[in-house]
C-alpha cells in the first residue's frame, strides 16, 4: 500500500522540478518556441543524469569507454595495413566489432562490453603481427639494397671515364637502387622485391658490359 503512494510522490515531485525549472533556470519566455526546446534540452540533461545512475546506465557507460578503446585499437591495426598482412586477425577483430555493435543498439551492453574486450584483443594481435611482418620485410629488403648499391658503386669505379653509354646505363640503374630504399620506407615491399629481382639481372649485364668494354679498348691499345 505504501510503495505506490511513495513511487506516485517521485512522480509528482520530478514533475514539480520540471515545471520549476524554467523559473530557476531563468529562462526566456518572450520566445516560446525557443523556450520549449530550451525546455526539452534540460529534461534531457536530468534524465541523462538519473540513467547514469541506473545500473543499466552505467554499463552503458563502459560499454562507450570499450567502445573507444577498441576503435583506437582497429585504428592502430589500420595504421600498419594489418588487413594486408594479418588478415586474418584483422577480420576476426572487425567482425566481432560488428557484433558488439549490434547488441549494444539492443540494450545488451554486457555481450556488447564483452565482444569489444575481444576486439581490442584481436586488433592487437593484428597490429603486433603486421608490425613482425614490416620488421621483417624491412631487415629483409635493406640488406639487398645494401648488396645492390655496394655492388652498383663498385661498377661505377672500373667504367672507364669515355665510355659515355656505360655511364649512362649506370646512372639510371643507380637511381633505380635508390627507388628500391624509397619503396621499402613507404612499405611497398612487392614493389621493392620487383626492384630488387630485376636490378640483380641488370646490374650483372652492366659489369659485363665495362669488362667486354675495357677488354676491347685494352686490345686496341696494344694494337
Amino acid at each position: 500500500m505504501f510503495r505506490p503512494l511513495l513511487r506516485r510522490d517521485r512522480i509528482l515531485s520530478f514533475i514539480l522540478i520540471l515545471v520549476a525549472l524554467p523559473l530557476l533556470l531563468g529562462f526566456d519566455f518572450s520566445n516560446p518556441k525557443k523556450l520549449r526546446q530550451d525546455i526539452r534540452k534540460e529534461i534531457r540533461a536530468e534524465l541523462e543524469k538519473i540513467i547514469e545512475k541506473t545500473p543499466s546506465g552505467r554499463l552503458r557507460n563502459t560499454w562507450w569507454e570499450k567502445r573507444r578503446v577498441a576503435e583506437e585499437s582497429l585504428n592502430a591495426a589500420l595504421m600498419l595495413d594489418a588487413p594486408t598482412y594479418c588478415p586474418k586477425s584483422w577480420d576476426e577483430a572487425v567482425a566481432l566489432f560488428k557484433k558488439a555493435k549490434k547488441y549494444a543498439s539492443k540494450r545488451e551492453y554486457r555481450k556488447a562490453i564483452y565482444l569489444a574486450k575481444k576486439t581490442k584483443e584481436f586488433a592487437d594481435k593484428a597490429t603486433s603481427c603486421a608490425n613482425k611482418y614490416i620488421e621483417k620485410q624491412n631487415s629483409k629488403l635493406k640488406k639487398e639494397y645494401q648488396e645492390l648499391r655496394n655492388r652498383m658503386d663498385e661498377v661505377m669505379g672500373l667504367i672507364p671515364p669515355d665510355a659515355e653509354d656505360l655511364i649512362r646505363q649506370a646512372s639510371e640503374l643507380s637511381l633505380k637502387v635508390e627507388e628500391v630504399s624509397y619503396a621499402t620506407r613507404l612499405r611497398q615491399f612487392d614493389r621493392a622485391k620487383g626492384l630488387c629481382k630485376s636490378l640483380k639481372k641488370r646490374i650483372t649485364d652492366l659489369e659485363k658490359a665495362v669488362k667486354t668494354y675495357k677488354e676491347e679498348h685494352e686490345s686496341q691499345e696494344e694494337l
